[in-house]
């Protein structure tokens, strides 16, 4: 019987491979191997992980958190491969456009001015 705190350490794992662009079905089997456990119970791992993600979203005042999620999930994956295969230019442009799909840093930018 697991106990709360393993739960918890558990789905903060999945999260952050989650987060890091890793897809549903990796993230199952790191957590099958990582933790020794059946597959159906890292699938309910997983499934507990992304019912956190989505409550981020919701906090991001998203008007669509299906495809906001879909999209952020590519841009992670893309940027996951890119670092993978050493193409850093994949990998930074996918961190881009998932910046500004979240708005983060929008207001860090320094203004333009073009003659």
């Amino acid at each position: 019987m697991t106990t709360k705190h393993q739960v918890r350490e558990r789905t903060n794992y999945a999260v952050r491979l989650l987060l890091l662009g890793h897809s549903t079905q990796h993230v199952v089997g790191k957590v099958t191997e990582k933790e020794g456990c059946s597959r159906r119970t890292a699938r309910r791992i997983v499934a507990r992980a992304l019912k956190v993600v989505h409550a981020d979203l919701d906090k991001v005042n998203v008007d669509n958190p299906q495809m906001a999620s879909l999209l952020i999930h590519q841009l992670q994956e893309i940027t996951a491969q890119g670092l993978e295969t050493n193409q850093l230019g994949s990998a930074v442009a996918a961190t881009r456009e998932l910046a500004a799909l979240l708005g983060i840093g929008k207001n860090n930018c320094r203004a333009r001015f073009y003659n």
